[in-house]
């Protein structure tokens, strides 16, 4: 019969085409996962990775084994959570996807809240690309996704989970900071720290910044950084001034090194929604979770949270 543990590692494996990664992400060893793939394929007798060197590449029947697999996997996990369900138990596995910045902040907090209410589930959030997250949900890999730019052409379901400020920062020290509020054209009289293009941060501040008048094309980007820490990092060290999630800077607003500066005119927010795939029914552990979400108390705190009103 086929081993269900086994399937998962296979997923996994297939997904980063590393057994090293895969293990991590499973907390397995190296050597683990492939002692699983092994097994694995000497049940199914066949190879369902090509290996060369530390590198694996799925063979034809890896490839087929994928949609099947998925099905199983995730049919075992529904009976399970279902049967437990059944006898008032809510407990289970819950895997959310996060692709967003400030998610990670938020995500955390409301987790540790459902737990103490269901201490049975455990829940993974792996902080992945957009497209990964997608990917996850629409495979089953994720029962959710928390996302801040939906994908169009995909079959899902998006609940409201939070509004994201953005907000501008500048050093304490900063003129900016000094005044509070500055006109839009003087924008361009600055250094700015900017996000990839492709973040959902940029492109809504782009588009915020265009119903101004204002082209951000021609902002004067020193600096490119992907990790939202470590360019409110080097905001406070002077190096340029930036649009980032209020979650983001928080920290070091509190602690006074970082000041917002207001753009008349200029309101930014990004709307981050709970995804979920509309072809898939929902597990008890998962409804459960969205309707944990939904209750008015837990809106209050998110919403507190998403302010930086509670840390």
């Amino acid at each position: 019969m086929l081993d269900i543990h086994a399937l998962r590692v296979f997923l996994e494996a297939a997904r980063t085409e590393n057994f090293t990664e895969a293990g991590r992400a499973l907390n397995l060893t190296q050597p683990a996962v492939s002692m699983q793939i092994r097994s694995l394929e000497n049940y199914l007798q066949v190879e369902l990775f090509e290996r060369e060197g530390r590198n694996i590449r799925l063979t034809k029947a890896g490839h087929a084994l994928i949609p099947m697999a998925q099905q199983i996997v995730q049919l075992a996990i529904s009976t399970e959570e279902t049967i437990r369900a059944a006898n008032g138990r809510v407990a289970g596995r819950l895997t959310i996807g996060c692709s967003t910045a400030s998610g990670k902040y938020i995500l955390p907090h409301v987790v540790a809240r459902f737990q103490q209410l269901f201490p049975d589930v455990r829940v993974t959030i792996p902080v992945v690309p957009r497209e990964q997250v997608t990917e996850g949900v629409c495979s089953g890999s994720y029962d959710l996704g928390v996302v801040s730019q939906r994908v169009p052409g995909i079959n899902a379901t998006y609940i409201p989970f939070f509004t994201d400020r953005l907000v501008l920062i500048a050093p304490i020290s900063h003129r900016w900071a000094r005044k509070g509020r500055i006109q839009p054209e003087e924008l361009f009289t600055e250094r700015f720290i900017c996000r990839e293009p492709t973040a959902p941060c940029r492109m809504r501040t782009r588009e915020a910044l265009a119903a101004l008048g204002v082209d951000a094309s021609q902002l004067n980007v020193i600096m490119e950084i992907g990790n939202p820490e470590a360019l409110a990092m080097a905001v406070e060290h002077g190096i340029g001034v930036s649009f980032v999630s209020l979650l983001a800077a928080n920290p070091r607003l509190m602690l006074g090194r970082l000041a917002i500066v207001e753009v008349e005119g200029l309101d930014l927010y990004n709307e981050v929604e709970l995804m979920c795939a509309a072809s898939r029914p929902a597990s008890p552990v998962q409804t459960q979770f969205l309707e944990f979400v939904e209750q008015p108390q837990n809106r209050m705190i998110i919403d507190m949270l998403a302010e930086g009103r509670l840390v």
